[in-house]
């Protein structure tokens, strides 16, 4: 058994804690903050709620198998529910499509109503490739750590120097249909001519596996994994800032707290930003492979996180699904996922661009006219979004869920295999199976 002491209590990091403690080890979590949960929490006021954070993902089978692995079942806490209303695009042009989120034919479709069996082709037999690169990524990149070099074929079959612009241009002739393809880039952070087009393999996975949300909002997957961990017997440390990780040799033997507090450890889990981590945290003469570990994470940037504010509306206003995209400079998206009062709605707007205008200036000039139907507002703060895709070289210089400092591990929105439900869950199953059994 193993003392391991996880730093960051987002949901990379009370998943590998969950995990961890399944698999035997004594586990503590050291928060800086009140709450557990990071960006999975709710915005209460006014009698509106909020996802503060994420509001739905693809992949369910990843959350599926963190509950499977960690305990009872995901339904035994929460309950995921399929979001069935198709994800709404509006364009700058005027025209509309409702794009069915997790069935081909009904996609093919409503690109052929919008412009014609041409363009609804192109998407679809777009779409299907990104099969072959889900697979790829699945087996060398999601499911074990990073290897320090794929395979020549692999490489060669993801195209990793094709951007995401490219591949729009080249495959998708109707420009819609192109900034289409472009949102998967603009919901992480990135521009599409820095972003790799394998990326766009998520098209396949909304596609395939469908979008979930969470019966009650996000907020409830955090409230499930802290009652999870309780079941475990994790020891919870809020207001907990770690402020140095300490090593010795080469190998990390705990770390410090902001009070002086020290915490012996075997292991330690970073569910922080890895630039933080390595230019602050780890100072060891010793561990010389982290010297070029560090040089590499720093090199990365921030990836842009969405501004987002929340709406309490009086009705009526424009009826619009769960999801609605308004393209344009900077794109605007609508999510329905919170709880309102009766005789109102709970929108939350993203703001993915540099906003010089107020966010109901930007509805109302999208034809969005909600100004006089507010009744209150309240703002997100802001949060660690990853790294930003510059380039495909950007995937190297993640941090690795195994560092080279002995005993050290990265997972979240700044290590591979990248930001995003998805992502940070599967990069806790790595790091959960590179440690192993106690």
């Amino acid at each position: 058994m193993a003392k391991v002491v996880v730093v960051g209590a987002g949901l990379a990091g009370l998943a590998s804690a969950v995990r961890l403690a399944k698999l035997g080890h004594e586990v503590t979590i050291c928060e800086r903050d009140e709450h557990l949960g990071g960006v999975l929490g709710r915005i209460d006021a006014d009698g509106f709620t909020w996802d503060a954070g994420a509001a739905s993902t693809t992949l369910p089978a990843a959350l599926r198998d963190l509950f499977r692995k960690s305990g009872r079942p995901i339904e035994s806490l929460v309950q995921l529910e399929p979001v069935t209303e198709p994800r709404r695009h509006m364009f700058s042009d005027g025209s509309v499509l409702d794009l069915p989120v997790s069935d081909r034919g009904a996609q093919q479709e409503a690109w052929t109503d919008l412009a014609d069996e041409r363009v609804a082709e192109q998407w679809t037999r777009l779409v299907d490739g990104y099969g072959d690169t889900w697979q790829l990524l699945r087996k060398t990149s999601l499911e074990p750590p990073l290897e320090p070099k794929l395979p020549i074929a692999t490489i060669r079959a993801l195209k990793p120097w094709q951007s995401l612009e490219k591949v729009a241009q080249r495959e998708l002739t109707d420009e819609r249909a192109r900034a289409v393809l472009r949102h998967f880039a603009a919901q992480g952070g990135s521009e599409a001519s820095l972003t790799p087009g394998y990326v766009g393999v998520w098209s396949y996975l909304e596609r395939t596996f469908g979008r979930w949300t969470i019966q009650g909002g996000f907020g409830a997957l955090a409230d499930a994994l802290v009652q999870r961990a309780s079941e475990r017997k994790i020891s919870v440390r809020t207001w907990a800032e770690v402020v140095a990780v300490s090593t010795a040799n080469g190998a990390v033997t705990g770390v410090r707290l902001a009070d002086g507090t020290e915490l012996a450890a075997d292991i330690v889990v970073s569910d922080i930003d890895p630039r933080d981590l390595y230019e602050r945290l780890v100072n060891d003469p010793a561990a010389k492979k982290a010297k070029k570990a560090k040089k590499r994470v720093l090199s990365t940037h921030q990836a842009q996180a969405a501004y987002v504010v929340h709406l309490g509306l009086k009705d009526p206003v424009p009826a619009l699904p769960f999801e609605t995209v308004l393209h344009g400079t900077p794109t605007v998206v609508i999510r329905k996922s919170g709880t309102a009062p009766a005789g109102h709605q709970a929108w939350s707007v993203l703001v993915h661009g540099y906003p010089t205008d107020d966010v109901l200036d930007l509805l109302v000039a999208r034809g969005l006219h909600i100004r006089d139907k507010v009744v209150s507002r309240q703002t997100s703060p802001s949060w660690w979004a990853g790294v930003a895709w510059e380039g495909y070289r950007t995937a190297r210089r993640r941090a690795t869920n195994v560092s080279p400092v002995k005993g050290l591990y990265c997972v979240g929105a700044g290590a591979h295999p990248g930001s995003g439900v998805p992502a940070t869950t599967l990069g806790a199953a790595i790091v959960a199976d590179a440690i192993g059994k106690a």
